[in-house]
Order: C-alpha cells, then structure tokens, then sequence
C-alpha cells in the first residue's frame, strides 16, 4: 500500500508498541526507500512523501524515527506523519493574548510614566523658552549700545502714546517713536523702520501704518508668554486703535512687546495712577510739536525719573554714575495673565512702536512691586515675568541676569536709579 508522510524538523513521535519497525527499514539502519546516506531525499520526493509499504499492524499508528547517522548534527533528525489523500491533520497552535487584568496593569504603567515624565518636559520646554527670552533681551540690550554709540545717547521714550515713529522726523524734535521704534535699524528690521514717513499723503501714510502697525518683531515677544503674532485691540479704548497717522476706521490687530524699558525708581504721581507714567498723547500733528518746542511747552521730567529712558529723554552713558553693571536697562514687564491677547491689562493697550506710555516703561518703585504675572491682576508700572523663578533684565553693560521674585524691594529699586549712589549687585 501506499503512505504518505509530512516531514517535520526535531520531533519525535512514538513507535508502535510492538516494536516494529517501518518497511523498507531495517534493524541494521538501513535507508528508507527514497532516501539517500545523506538524509536527503530523491529527485521527486518532496516534503510530503508517499512511500510504498507492505500492509503492516503498524499502518494506522503515528510512528517516527530518528536519523542520527543520517544529519550533520547529532541533534538534528527527521520526523515523518502519516496522512490519507482526504485530510491532513494540523497540529493546533496556541495564540498568546492579553488577559484584561494585564492590559490594565499595563495602562496604569504608561500612566505613571507619563506623570513623571510631563513634569519634566514642561521644566525642559520653559528653560528653552526662558534662554531665548533672556538671548531677545541680550540683542536689544546690544541694540541700545549700538544706539548710543552712534548717536552718543540712549534711545528716548518718544513724544506720547498716540504718537507713533515716523524716520522723517527727528534733530532737535526728537523722534515721537519710543525706543522700541529707534532700535528697528539696530536689530536688523530697517525696512519697518523706513516703512513710514510722516510727511506723504494722508492716504499713503494711513495704508503703510496700518501695515506696520500689525507688523510683529519676535525679538520684542517672550515666548513663555506669547510669540510674535497680532493681538486685538481692547474695544475700550477708544484712542487705542486711531494713533496718529491713521485716518480710516481703527485698526482691530497690532503688535505689541513683553519687554519694557527702566523709567528710574520715582514715587507715581497718585493722581495720575490709572495713566502712569504720564497721562500725556503728544501734540496733535507735527505742526503742534514744532510749537510747543519753541514755546518750552513739552511736559517738565520729574526729578524721580531716574532711570535711562522717559519722554524725549537723551541719556549719555557717562550720566550712568552707579556704573552700567549696577543698572537696569530693559527688562520683562509684569501683566495680567488673562490679558495677554485681549490688550485689556492697561500697561498693555497700545501699539508696539508707539510713544511714551506705560507699555514701554517702567519702574522699580515699590509701588509697583516686582512680581510674577498673576490672573485678574493689574499693575501697570510694574516689572514682572511669566518665568517662574524670575524675570530677565539686561544691564547697561549688556549683561543679562535672572532676578528673583523675592528679591529684596529696596535692593531693586536701586538697581532702577542710575545715580543714587548705592553701586549695588544683582543677587546671583
């Protein structure tokens, strides 16, 4: 008769209780029909092979036999199944599976990982986004002693806050742009700065302003805060959207900075808290300005703005007298939290390149303590920072240092005078 066989790698199954063996097989190890000394097989015989064998007891038996003579390794064998035409039996594989109580111990696994881990890259994410706050000040620090190098004096604060800069007025007028304006050619942004002349046609002076005026610059942006993109006017203030210049409808989106220059440590004009530093717009075209020059009718600078920049200031590095590393140039401004976009905190109404006001000024008063930026909190002439440990601030040396929330208030409010005699460090 004739059986067929599946040929499997190292298994063994059981010999036939009696013992016999396969036909074709002797006692002495002689070969299968169809299979050489080498363990190969015959042309013709595949891994499925039919042998003729005479009837036998053994026929309808599972049976194997192992060929160690026959494989190059002594653990090596052959294992032959018997089959009929009709049905080949499988051998069952079992399928490995997650049970639920395992795939639950795996996801509060992943969840306790993650717990740990998010702490850490938040901690990661906010020290790359404080060194680039802290590299933003670095330029414009750099930028300001640039400035003063060429025009033998710091940049001013401008004429108000309803002026903006215009590069075709300046000399003896000074320019009614803030500093935030005068720096532009220094930290490579010249055509903003060039972008707009006073003296053209209403119309071509509106469109190019309202084309800058929702222009951002990145470098004035702290990214734990904000980045550089347009923020909405507050509906509020009804001057906020018309500055000079503009003479269509109020513009809804304009730039805006996180960083503001130090006014000096002066007490606040209690009378004027809500409007600090000064509640003045400027004059009313340039007409008005040329006037009040020859008249000496700009508003008096008190005595207490001590620091490097108010309205048409001109501070040369020599009137530094506490030295340029015991001084504060520029640093973050504090806002309220909630603010951020809306232009409701009122140290952060106006427009990015705008004139003297308390969005690009600010002291170092205790009035006006210095504190993180807090939610619903309104502290408009206050240095403050998003950074949890402390704000930025580059000194008049160029250098820029972290400062501590829980720095001591007298020690700050030195560190905003530039002449008060007290050469003080900033706490490391």
């Amino acid at each position: 008769m004739t059986k067929c066989f599946d040929l499997l790698p190292d298994s063994t199954l059981p010999v036939a209780s009696s013992g016999s063996m396969l036909p074709g097989l002797t006692s002495g190890g002689s070969i299968l029909p169809g299979l050489t000394s080498s363990g190969s097989f015959l042309p013709g015989l595949t891994s499925s092979a039919c042998l003729t064998l005479s009837p036998s007891p053994i026929e309808s038996q599972s049976f194997a036999f192992r060929f160690r003579d026959l494989c190059h390794s002594p653990r090596q064998f052959l294992a032959f199944r018997p089959h009929n035409s009709q049905s080949r039996t499988s051998i069952p594989h079992p399928h490995s599976a997650f049970t639920l109580v395992e795939l639950l111990v795996v996801i509060s696994i992943i969840g306790v990982l993650v717990g740990l881990l998010l702490p850490a890259v938040q901690s990661a994410r906010e020290a790359a986004r404080k060194m680039t706050c802290q590299s933003n000040l670095k330029q414009i620090g750099l930028a300001a002693l640039n400035f003063e190098s060429t025009h033998r004096h710091l940049p001013g604060g401008g004429w108000g806050y309803q002026w903006q800069g215009f590069s075709d007025i300046g000399g003896e007028l000074g320019q009614p742009g803030a500093w935030t304006y005068s720096l532009l050619p220094f930290l490579e942004q010249t055509n903003l700065y060039t972008m707009v002349s006073y003296q053209t046609s209403p119309a071509a002076r509106d469109a190019a302003l309202r084309v800058r005026l929702a222009t951002p610059v990145p470098v004035y942006n702290c990214p734990s805060r904000r980045g550089g993109e347009r923020f909405s006017v507050n509906p509020k203030c009804a001057t906020c959207g018309s500055p000079v210049g503009i003479v269509g409808n109020s513009v809804t989106e304009v730039a805006r900075s996180d960083y503001a220059v130090n006014a000096g440590d002066g007490a606040p004009d209690m009378s004027q808290l809500i409007s600090w530093p000064l509640d003045f717009p400027g004059p009313d075209d340039l007409s008005a300005a040329r006037q009040m020059h020859r008249a000496d009718a700009w508003p008096r600078t008190p005595t207490d703005w001590t620091g490097i920049s108010w309205l048409r200031s001109a501070v040369r590095l020599s009137e530094v007298t506490d030295g340029l590393s015991h001084t504060i140039m520029f640093g973050e401004k504090y806002m309220n939290s909630a603010a951020y976009q809306t232009g409701k905190d009122w140290g952060d109404n106006e427009t990015l390149l705008g004139g003297f006001n308390n969005d690009n000024h600010r002291s170092t008063h205790p009035h006006w303590p210095y504190q993180r930026d807090q939610n619903g909190k309104l502290s408009i002439g206050s240095f403050g920072s998003a950074h949890w440990s402390g704000g930025s601030f580059v000194l008049g040396d160029g250098s820029v240092q972290l400062i501590s929330y829980a720095v001591d208030t007298t020690l700050f409010r030195h560190l905003g005078n530039r002449r008060d005699g007290h050469n003080v460090e900033v706490p490391q």
